[in-house]
């Protein structure tokens, strides 16, 4: 009867360093994509059938990580743009009316009704200048 002393089989080393040869080039060509996706492309373009779980430790032995964007994901009702004002500074330095127009814009239910009232405001005389009542 045969110890294993914890030292790997040199056929599994031969097929991991292969294996890995082969990641990396796939990773070179694509390295957006994450370990599922390159052993999805291998399994498509190259007949190999490895797990997911192979692909990722051989991944994370050889240091490699996909280089995507990554993004913070913001709640739908959040903004997502935020905009200089551009208005605060220059509200006293009006020439003319009609040089900046500042709108309002709001929505509500009345019973089953629907209304959106958009307002218009002159910031030389700051008083309404336009109402806009839609249904």
């Amino acid at each position: 009867m045969e110890i294993q002393t914890g030292a790997p089989n040199r056929k599994k080393m031969i097929s991991r360093q292969s294996d890995i040869k082969l990641i990396k080039e796939i990773h070179e060509k694509h390295p957006s994509h994450g370990y599922r996706w390159i052993n999805a492309y291998a399994r498509l373009h190259y007949g190999i059938v490895w797990s997911d779980n192979h692909v990722h430790l051989c991944c994370k032995y050889e240091g490699i990580k996909s280089k995507g964007k990554h993004y913070q994901w913001k709640k739908p009702d959040e903004e997502h743009e935020k905009f200089n004002n551009l208005v605060w500074n220059g509200w006293k330095y009006l020439s003319r009316p009609f040089e900046v127009i500042v709108s309002d814009m709001t929505a509500f239910w009345v019973g089953r009704t629907y209304y959106e009232l958009t307002m218009y405001f002159d910031a030389w005389n700051k008083r309404n200048s336009w109402i806009w009542f839609s249904i």
